[in-house]
């Protein structure tokens, strides 16, 4: 908000206060003339007529009282009368301070003033001066009379309102009234002792005094209604009225942006809802006519029709506090009529629909709480649509109990209608089961349906609809189809290596022995020279000794497929093992010209391994390279340490293994640049016990590799599909399984002609 429009608002804000207080003080100054005319109405309208019959019927119970007085009281009359009596007896002594009475029967009489009412009992002419002496005094008077029989009879009334008929029919209602309750035996224990007590042969005169009050409720209700009336045809409904167009036209040129030069905003500032106060404010101030003329009529009776400056300057402190009473009184209708105008004045630039959404406090917090309903409801039939039976529901359960609980206990509250909102609830709660069931009903069909693919053999078959309450079992139906797939996959892969497996086998050992066969009818010849028969024999020696391997490595696939491989574990130096193995092949690694390049740690590596098994291992993979290692090519053996190992002792030092194709000089700069020990280093080197190694070897195949690096360590896999060389097929297959018996992991990469074996213990 720029400069210009805050000291726009601020100067409405003070205009408007202006004029509140400037219609407040014209009413102020028009009181007065509407009271004298109000007053000169009221006369025309003015009456008291109406006696009240409770004010009767409490004469008539006292004239009982004064009758059972005079009788002889309780030595007369039995024990139900005097319990029935007191009662009346409690009520009347309230009146007999307040009215005057002179009662007599046959033999005795009883008043309580010193004026002559005994004059009214006569039946003869009264003296005129001694009526009019009791006319000044009383408002009325009025004789009950009881004849022989008890019957009842009003006479010698009189009333300076001219109120005779009136105080003579209130009178026999009043009776007749009595009676009835009488005779129901409503006043006392014992049944029907006010028929069966009467006063006979009494009369008693009553006169009313002008400080008593014998109307009635609603005359006295008729007589402020009618000086209300009075008010209003005076100018009272005119002078509001006008106060309200005034204060609206105000509000009007306050709020216009023609006059304060476009400086005006109609959207909502901060939080203000204002619209419902508003609503309120505007509604109140229009149903508050008959209040604003009843203060009027309080203003007319405080100021005694003085007009407002007489009252400030020689007033009583009672007119100036009522005049600083009706003041604000007045001062706060007028503001909140025009805060009314001024928050309702957008709905003219908004519209009806724009103006609720900003303005209305009722339309929020319904929007809010019919969003919140409806993400509970849509909760609750999701959790019913999707109940989980693999945990506890009893929280669903309760607040689903609970529900219908509130629902019963609101619709109770309505009693007899309640029963047709029973109706309307039972009916929509049908209809919600019921597509809940239809629901179940649909996702029990596709469950079923499922199971039926899978039963059938089609694993391959998925729904992806939402099963509901059975969605987790389509999770379960899943992995049991993936299971199946596995195994299916598994079987043919089994089916398939033993196929392969005979296959193979039966190559391997057809071959040799078919040599050892054909050379034994070679050695048979007895024309054999001793020379051939000499290289006969060395032929058979060496397909006896081929086939014994290969009947060996079946024999520990065997046992590694049955896992009854027995270790015979102890402390073995991995590192020197490892170099062991390389010495042996070491002759034949120069003849292929293979160059070994080596990255050893300095330290004992010292695991719990099975010393044979492990050389075993080793002794594979490096008659692997033999095998299939392109000539002339590097290969690179590798020990490290894993994270978290540390070397624990002290050992000695080990001589690095040598390679023999190249010379002293090279070796040493070699082995230098491998980070390994060379020739001559005696210093002792730590130990490592049983921490993490990982052990790899790299070289370059002769032949392109055409199976990944998983597949060729399976039995009978060969880097050559045409199978010429000596291999079995079953050396990294052995070495995985020794491995992986001693709790190591083999891992086998092939990346073009990479070649890449993998051992790691943890």
């Amino acid at each position: 908000m720029d400069t210009r429009s805050k000291s726009s608002r601020k100067w409405r804000t003070l205009l408007a206060a202006a004029a509140v207080l400037a219609v407040t003080l014209v009413n102020f100054l028009l009181f007065p003339a509407i009271g004298i005319q109000a007053e000169k109405q009221f006369e025309e309208l003015k009456t008291q007529e109406g006696v009240e019959v409770g004010f009767m019927q409490e004469l008539i119970e006292g004239s009982y009282v004064l009758y059972y007085e005079l009788a002889g009281g309780g030595d007369t009359f039995g024990p139900g009368v005097q319990e029935g009596i007191k009662g009346w007896q409690a009520d009347f002594e309230g009146y007999r301070n307040r009215v005057d009475y002179y009662a007599m029967t046959v033999s005795e009489h009883t008043t309580n003033t010193s004026r002559n009412l005994s004059v009214l009992l006569g039946a003869g002419e009264t003296d005129t001066s001694l009526l009019e002496n009791l006319k000044s005094h009383y408002q009325c008077w009025f004789l009950f009379r009881y004849g022989g029989e008890g019957e009842f009879s009003i006479d010698q009334v009189w009333s300076e309102n001219g109120l005779e008929d009136e105080l003579v029919k209130t009178a026999l209602q009043a009776k007749r009234t009595g009676d009835i309750a009488g005779a129901e035996g409503g006043y006392v224990q014992e049944d029907a002792w006010y028929s069966g007590f009467a006063p006979k042969d009494f009369q008693v005169v009553f006169g009313i005094p002008d400080t008593v009050n014998m109307a009635s409720q609603k005359a006295l209700r008729d007589n402020y209604e009618r000086e209300v009336l009075s008010y209003m045809v005076s100018g009272d409904s005119a002078l509001f009225l006008g106060s309200l167009t005034a204060l609206a036209l105000a509000a009007v040129l306050l709020n216009s942006n023609k006059i304060w030069k476009g400086t005006i905003a109609f959207q909502r500032r901060g939080r203000q809802y204002m619209m419902e106060p508003a609503i309120f404010g505007f509604v109140c101030t229009c149903s508050l006519k008959t209040q604003f003329t009843e203060l009027n009529v309080e203003y007319g009776v405080l100021t005694g029709n003085e007009n407002l400056f007489q009252i400030l300057g020689v007033g009583t402190f009672a007119q100036v506090y009522g005049l600083l009473e009706i003041g604000l009184l007045l001062v706060l209708l007028y503001a909140m009529w025009y805060l009314s105008l001024y928050y309702l004045r957008p709905v003219f630039t908004l519209g009806p629909k724009k103006y609720i959404r900003q303005y209305s406090l009722v339309y929020l917090a319904a929007t809010k709480g019919i969003s919140w309903l409806q993400r509970k409801w849509n909760c609750l039939k999701d959790e019913l649509a999707h109940v989980d039976f693999s945990r506890r529901t009893m929280k669903l359960i309760r607040r689903i109990v609970i529900l219908n609980f509130l629902v019963l206990a609101v619709l109770s509250f309505f009693w007899f209608f309640g029963i047709f909102a029973l109706v309307v609830y039972s009916v929509v709660l049908f209809f919600i089961l019921k597509r809940q069931y239809d629901r179940v009903e649909r996702d029990y069909r596709s469950l079923m349906e499922a199971t039926a693919h899978i039963a059938q053999g089609e694993l391959q078959y998925e729904d992806t609809s939402d099963w509901g309450m059975f969605e987790p079992f389509k999770q379960e139906l899943a992995k049991i189809r993936s299971g199946f797939s596995k195994a299916v996959e598994e079987e043919v892969k089994s089916q398939r290596m033993k196929t392969e497996l005979i296959t193979n086998v039966s190559h391997d050992l057809k071959t040799p022995l078919t040599a050892i066969t054909t050379y034994v009818e070679l050695l048979k010849d007895p024309n054999l020279t001793p020379e051939q028969r000499a290289a006969y024999v060395e032929i058979l020696d060496k397909k006896a000794r081929r086939l014994k391997i290969l009947v060996e490595d079946l024999f520990e696939v065997s046992k590694a497929a049955s896992d009854t491989i027995k270790l015979d574990l102890m402390e073995v130096d991995v590192v020197n093992l490892l170099k062991q193995v390389w010495a042996e092949h070491e002759a034949r690694f120069s003849q292929m010209g293979l160059l070994v390049k080596w990255t050893l740690p300095k330290e004992k590596v010292i695991r719990m391994l099975d010393n044979q098994k492990t050389y075993r291992i080793f002794e594979n993979l490096f008659g692997n390279i033999e095998k299939y290692a392109m000539p002339g090519s590097r290969v690179y053996v590798e020990v490290r340490m894993l994270a978290g190992s540390r070397p624990v002792a002290a050992g000695t030092p080990e001589r690095k293994a040598e390679n023999p194709a190249v010379s002293a000089p090279e070796r040493k700069a070699e082995n230098v640049a491998a980070g390994t020990p060379s020739d001559g280093e005696n210093a002792p080197v730590a130990v490592w016990e049983n921490s993490g190694v990982e052990i790899v070897i790299k070289n370059m195949s002769a032949q392109e590799l055409h199976v990944s690096g998983e597949e060729i360590t399976k039995r009978f896999v060969r880097g050559d599909s045409s199978r010429s060389t000596e291999g079995s097929g079953l050396g990294l297959a052995i070495a995985k399984s020794f491995t992986k018996a001693q709790k190591g992991e083999f891992q086998v990469t092939v990346d073009g002609d990479l070649f890449k074996v993998m051992i790691r213990w943890r």
